[in-house]
């Protein structure tokens, strides 16, 4: 592995950004395109509530994705920390082939179980329901290609380089962005419009990216099978590793929709604005996850090392950072609430409580951006169950918390929401205890090679 690329050599600082700011800004983009989307169909009357209500299906699909991408992740990062490329290679391959199996499997779920699924959230105005099945529908053609294309750049991330991935990404988002609008007005295909771009640049997406691992010069092995033979041993592995994260993906998801559910009672307006107030909020999610991605592959490298107190340091160094920018989006959520819903919502019963949503997860930035480098550390070191656990845990509580506030208090939808923030600050505060307490029983104080090379 070139030194470019060599996570274990080098300033930690520089490492981490170098690595991050890609994965971060390919997030920004993603935040970019959601908020274009949802603003393009807010011009259909029921446009946002139908995406909203079908989006949570595909956002469930993260469960699998998670299998395959962060097999690839883990997998390549811990085996090039090691030197062994090969094997790094054979986790990629596989982790691509589960991938693209369990992207037409749940893309042929969601096609023929459509009706029941949209209706679990008992919408009441029928052109609504029908446009999130439209949605639903048109958004499921594409994850098989959406599968694929996350293990390749799971496989980047792992290998150091998130450049790649970063350039590709951003320009199926802005082939998205360019041809989304076309598609729902000038075609006239609605709703549908959005899904169908989705696929054309899925499709171009995922071409791109095989295209690099194949052929382009820096690509991270001399040779990639797309469809090389399973091999049962590396799957295993891969399930094991990718499990964990996927349960706690669909468990949230689940969870999340039980949730929906209990503010749908509050009408169309509540959902919407808690649509467009999550997607505000992403700026801190989204870039979080980014950022916690960039740490799972420095950790994985110098894990394979045995490089600890590298890891230590670099630990360090990720909280001040992502503690920091959580202040920052604490402070954006708080003040300018208003100004952020107003872009989206103009009823202003929809933005007043739009405004509320986002100044009560305002409070939990801080925390939740510093646990996300918590949970990207115990996946680097293979330690996927324990991030899980916390979280499966705590989404539980949301649940119990988010209907305890709605039926024995008279805070109304308000009262869902700062449950669901009480539930994201336990979350937080016990992954961060956790991982501390790890560092100290099980992460070795120094590095093996120091302790041999000092014998």
């Amino acid at each position: 592995m070139t030194s470019k690329f060599d996570l274990t050599e080098g300033p930690i600082l520089n490492k981490l950004i170098s690595m991050a700011l890609p994965i971060m800004a390919t997030s920004f983009m993603q935040m970019a395109f959601n908020l274009a989307d949802m603003f393009w169909l807010s011009s259909i009357e029921g446009g946002v509530a139908a995406s909203g209500t079908a989006s949570l299906y595909v956002w469930l699909s993260m469960a699998l994705i998670w299998i395959g991408r962060m097999g690839a992740q883990i997998g390549v990062s811990q085996n090039m920390g090691r030197g062994e490329p090969d094997t790094a290679r054979r986790y990629a391959q596989n982790s691509f082939g589960i991938a693209v199996i369990l992207g037409i499997l749940f893309a042929a779920f969601v096609i023929i179980f459509q009706h029941p699924l949209i209706g679990f959230f008992n919408i009441d105005d029928p052109t609504i329901s029908l446009y999130a099945r439209q949605y639903l529908v048109s958004t499921a053609f594409a994850l098989p290609f959406i599968f694929a294309h996350q293990v390749i750049t799971g496989v980047f991330i792992g290998f150091g380089n998130t450049k790649i991935p970063f350039y590709i990404n951003s320009l199926g988002l802005l082939i998205n962005i360019a041809i989304t609008p076309m598609l729902i007005f000038w075609a006239g295909m609605g709703v549908v419009g959005a899904g169908v771009g989705t696929i054309i640049a899925s499709i171009i997406n995922l071409v791109l990216k095989i295209w690099v691992m194949r052929k382009w010069k820096g690509r991270p092995f001399p040779e990639f099978k797309l469809f090389a033979r399973l091999e049962s041993g590396i799957c295993r592995q891969i399930f094991r590793w990718g499990v964990p994260i996927g349960m706690e993906s669909a468990l949230f998801t689940l969870l999340f929709m039980i949730v929906t559910r209990l503010v749908s009672d509050f009408g169309d307006g509540a959902l919407a604005a808690q649509r467009v107030g999550s997607q505000v909020e992403s700026l801190a999610w989204m870039m979080a996850g980014g950022f916690a991605s960039a740490v799972t592959a420095f950790m994985g490298q110098n894990f394979g090392a045995k490089k600890y107190g590298r890891m230590r340091k670099a630990y360090a160094i990720s909280l001040i950072t992502m503690g920091s920018y959580g202040l920052f989006v604490t402070f954006v959520l708080f003040v300018f609430a208003g100004p952020l819903i107003g872009i989206f919502l103009s009823c202003p019963y929809e933005i007043q409580m739009g405004v509320g949503y986002l100044r009560i997860f305002a409070v939990t930035q801080t925390l939740f951006c510093m646990e996300e480098v918590a949970a990207g550390s115990f996946r680097g070191r293979g330690m996927t169950i324990n991030p899980t656990i916390v979280s499966v845990t705590s989404n539980v509580i949301r649940v119990i918390l988010a209907y305890s506030m709605v039926t024995f208090t008279d805070l109304g939808v308000y009262g869902i929401w700062i449950g669901i923030a009480i539930s994201v600050t336990i979350r937080s505060i016990w992954m961060l205890v956790w991982y501390k307490i790890s560092m100290r029983k099980k992460l070795p104080k120094h590095d093996e090679i120091s302790e041999c090379s000092a014998a």
